[in-house]
């Protein structure tokens, strides 16, 4: 090459879907960031209609806004040029609201939703020369795979009579996906939780979301009940498509309301709403710590709402909010949509904190380890109102799911749950056990020396007489002095019992994990040198057995990897360094485990079933962590279908990539486990099994949790339905 020549960047025209894809995690996320276009684009409202087709590629999604549009220029300028800092340059819009979109990446949505877009816009046009409405007519997103580079793509545009009013319509049509009523569903409650409850008087902006296409006749649901309910109300029948945010929990057990100076000192006020106390100011200092690479985060609003959810205090709850007298198992369902803390920031929230499956804060990992005081995600509403990036140091991904790992998220994770552990959770703790709520633990040998003190016996003493009162003293003494040694050496004992137990508990779980990798080793390992005599020889049989060697030497590994993690767990006993989580295929290690139970469920006649989506992205945590919650969950499966002679026995394993998590089900069709026991199935050592040490489950909990997921049992007309949720990974 001559000396002094350059090289220039040539965009492939596949860009364009490659990075909205990674960009945009699924279709309602892209619906979400059209609604924000139109917010930025000073509309009064964003209308999205959504109706159905008739097969694949069909369909029709319609967003329209009456925000100040986009002329030729525009288009040309801003819209056509992805990543274009406009927005990022001005972070206001024309009429001073700030600026939800700064990543450049709305027109991407289009093209995630559908094959085909038109778009029509009308804008002022500088110098008050009058209206100009633009037209392109189809924008072919299909054009970005068959093309090869950028420059040989070009959409026609039509300058026809402006309209009257200013605003933006985009009509996406060959859908790409399939609008079932769970996705509605999903759709409706992002909208919901997408203006803050706390600011929604005062945007000036509304949302709206017609899906009176769908009908029950013909498509099993009726889609105008998803937005104004079953019943509609007054304010819903006047605005049929309108959606509305959740409701303020304001009938809560407990609500907590304040804010965080930037220097981390909270001030705000606690009430127990249970005992019908007034609001009792609570102040809180929490400096930066530096050692934690931590950030200041700017100023933080809190607004908290938790709930009791036994019984008694849900139809408690359910009266105070006016929803009459609803059984305990709805009124969690409702909890139950609205739990989770959110994060808003200019009025919107920042996808995906709220969400039920976002448990960033690890509540739940946090209540498993005590679950007497601290309180779980599916017990707190929270809204968090933050600063702007430049103040707050909280970056938002460019993909617009959810805030960089910086040293101010860091931070603002260890506010709250220093709130919490500090102040919320104690005054809870308190009232619950004043109220006689709940019992408060007690060292039985702390409150054993203080009576061996016999203070009343002492101040009896002293009232005698001087000859009577220093012969009671002395043997009094004496008295002390023996129950003290008494009560030490009952102390020795009893932590050298502990320690006993402790031991115990490890070697079961090291038994409970590794009696069958080392089955399947002992077993596969004869079988392999059973085949080997015969692999050379040309027989079907020897073919066959060929053919199987993959798969025992994949079991031989696994078997091998799980004794060495399981040993690798035992670690931090002697004080080693923990592990650090990967990204790995959570199908595999289904397959996996299933395999090493192969043989048991063969013996109790148990069909094991594994179903997968076909693109599983990995996860993120620790793959052993899934491989013993899987093996516990089968595991009880197997047993519970062989103990109830359950015919034509079976255990269903899916694997699925959901929006931004993995999600594993094991379900059986066993009897299932009764409903007075469903909250407890997850306590240590609480068991059905007549025989059982109510570990496994509570070990599945913990090794899933160790792993940033969640497990949780769920509702099902028959069996055991139980579902694992872990991050993905990348």
């Amino acid at each position: 090459m001559p000396e002094g020549s350059t090289l220039r960047f040539n965009p492939r025209a596949r860009l364009i879907r490659t990075v909205g894809d990674k960009l945009i995690s699924g279709p309602e996320a892209a619906i979400i960031e059209l609604v924000k276009n139109a917010h930025d684009a000073d509309a009064s409202f964003a209308r999205v209609r959504i109706e159905p087709g008739i097969g694949a590629n069909t369909g029709l999604i319609v967003v329209e806004d009456d925000g100040h549009g986009m002329s030729l220029d525009d288009i040309q300028e801003k819209w056509m040029e992805p990543a274009t800092t406009d927005k990022s340059e001005r972070r206001r819009s024309p009429k001073g609201r700030p600026l939800l979109g700064s990543k450049g990446i709305g027109r991407f949505a289009a093209a995630k939703l559908g094959r085909r877009l038109e778009l029509k816009s009308t804008a002022e046009l500088p110098h008050d020369v009058g209206k100009q409405t633009t037209i392109l007519p189809e924008v072919d997103w299909d054009l970005f795979e068959t093309k090869k580079y950028l420059s040989e793509i070009a959409f026609e545009y039509q300058l026809v009579e402006p309209e009257e009013k200013t605003g933006t319509q985009l009509r996406i049509t060959e859908l790409r996906n399939r609008w079932s009523k769970d996705s509605l569903d999903r759709l409706h409650r992002e909208m919901r939780r997408l203006v803050s409850p706390l600011e929604e008087t005062e945007r000036g902006f509304g949302i709206y979301l017609d899906l009176s296409a769908f009908h029950a006749q013909n498509y099993g649901f009726d889609g105008a009940s998803i937005v104004n309910g079953v019943l509609p109300d007054a304010e819903t029948t006047a605005n049929p498509h309108r959606v509305q945010p959740f409701p303020l929990m304001t009938a809560c057990d407990y609500e907590v309301a304040g804010s965080f100076a930037a220097d981390g000192t909270f001030e705000g006020t606690l009430t127990v709403h249970r005992a019908g106390q007034q609001p009792t100011p609570i102040e809180l200092r929490a400096p930066v710590l530096e050692e934690l690479d931590e950030a200041s985060c700017g100023e933080v609003l809190v607004q908290l709402y938790i709930f009791d959810r036994e019984d008694v205090a849900l139809a408690e709850m359910a009266k105070r909010a006016g929803w009459g007298s609803l059984k305990a198992k709805e009124a969690r369902q409702i909890l139950d949509q609205v739990t989770g803390i959110s994060i808003y920031r200019d009025g919107f929230r920042i996808r995906p904190y709220g969400d039920n499956d976002a448990d960033w804060l690890t509540l739940d990992k946090r209540r498993v380890q005590n679950p007497s005081l601290c309180i779980g995600h599916n017990q707190i509403s929270g809204i968090l109102v933050v600063d702007n990036e430049a103040r707050s140091g909280l970056v938002e991904r460019s993909s617009r799911e959810g805030l960089e790992e910086t040293g101010s998220f860091r931070r603002l994770q260890r506010l709250m749950l220093e709130l919490l552990a500090r102040v919320v959770e104690p005054t809870r703790a308190k009232f619950r056990e004043d109220a006689g709520l709940s019992r408060r633990r007690k060292d039985t040998f702390i409150d054993a020396f203080k009576s061996a003190q016999l203070r009343r016996v002492q101040l009896f003493v002293k009232s005698l007489p001087d000859e009577q009162r220093k012969e009671g003293e002395k043997v009094l003494a004496d008295e002390i002095l023996s129950l003290d040694a008494t009560l030490q050496s009952l102390q020795a004992k009893q932590a050298d019992l502990e320690a006993k137990v402790t031991l115990g508990l490890i070697v079961a779980e090291v038994l409970h994990e590794g009696r069958n990798p080392v089955y399947f080793i002992q077993t596969e390992s004869a079988r392999l040198a059973k085949y080997w005599p015969t692999l050379r020889n040309d027989t079907a049989e020897a073919h066959k057995n060929w053919n199987d060697i993959p798969r025992i030497t994949r079991g031989l590994h696994t078997g091998a990897d799980k004794l060495r993690a399981l040993f690798a767990s035992l670690e931090p006993l002697a004080g080693a360094r923990g592990r650090r989580p990967t990204m790995f295929n959570p199908n595999q290690v289904v397959i996996d485990t299933l395999h090493l139970l192969e043989s048991r469920a063969k013996d109790a006649k148990t069909e094991l079933i594994h179903r997968a989506d076909p693109d599983i992205k990995d996860a993120h945590g620790f793959r052993e962590d899934l491989a013993t919650a899987l093996t516990n969950l089968v595991e009880n499966g197997i047993y519970w279908l062989g103990h109830h002679k359950v015919q034509q026995a079976e255990i269903l394993v899916k694997v699925a990539t959901g929006k931004d998590s993995c999600v594993i089900d094991v379900m059986d069709n066993g009897p299932g486990i009764p409903d007075e026991f469903r909250d407890r199935i997850f306590d240590v050592g609480f068991t059905l099994k007549p025989n059982g040490t109510g570990l496994g489950l509570s070990i599945a909990k913990e090794a899933i949790g160790r792993s940033g997921g969640s497990i949780g049992l769920i509702d099902s007309e028959r069996g055991a339905h139980f579902r694992i949720t872990m991050s993905l990974g990348g």
